[in-house]
């Protein structure tokens, strides 16, 4: 099932597409998530010169969010990411990779940033009821490898007033949503993706 619906006109040519986001409003146990995964990693492996396979799989992994309401489930949607991406790598390259590696720091870190607890209908933590908040991955021109951090609250993509309103950074997005171009400029950050854990730091 999750295949077919991949294979949907638009949808398939979007997960061939790197940097096409993707947005799950109910993601469950990461099933969803990771076949859209490993259609990115497919696609850099594809597209792009091997040199640049790193880079462009952390492109590929910031491009998919989801949102889940219930804990546990978070918990297996972020580790079947983490997991698929570890093995994945350990099969391109023909070694597992080191914990204390920017690469594996970096691919953690953006799984931890977009796939993250929420309610979207009420677009507030469940339990704090703050309000969620998302990143987008901006690329830098002139500096293919560099991202800026650029945080809004999910619900300023619904044209919601949010003035004078708690903000919590903990959320991401929906599977039908390409969201591209309403993005709300908030605090802005630029790094190296290969190193973007250290906005954590």
């Amino acid at each position: 099932m999750v295949q077919k619906m991949l294979d949907t006109p638009g949808v398939k040519e979007a997960c061939e597409n790197i940097y096409a986001t993707f947005l799950e409003p109910a993601a469950g146990d990461g099933n969803f998530l990771e076949a859209i995964l490993a259609r990115k990693l497919t696609a850099v492996k594809e597209q792009y010169h091997q040199r640049n396979w790193k880079t462009k799989s952390l492109f590929a992994l910031s491009s998919i969010y989801g949102i889940e309401f219930l804990e546990d489930n978070l918990t297996v949607a972020r580790s079947r990411m983490f997991l698929y991406y570890l093995n994945w790598y350990e099969e391109t390259f023909g070694q597992r990779l080191n914990s204390q590696s920017d690469l594996y720091k970096s691919a953690h870190f953006l799984i931890l940033k977009n796939i993250v607890r929420g309610n979207t209908l009420t677009k507030r933590h469940p339990e704090t009821n703050e309000l969620i908040m998302l990143s987008e991955w901006r690329r830098v021109k002139g500096h293919p490898s560099v991202v800026e951090e650029i945080a809004f609250p999910f619900a300023e993509l619904f044209g919601e007033d949010l003035e004078g309103q708690e903000r919590v950074v903990e959320g991401q997005l929906s599977l039908d949503l390409w969201v591209d171009e309403i993005l709300v400029e908030k605090e802005q950050k630029q790094v190296l993706i290969q190193k973007v854990y250290m906005l954590g730091e």
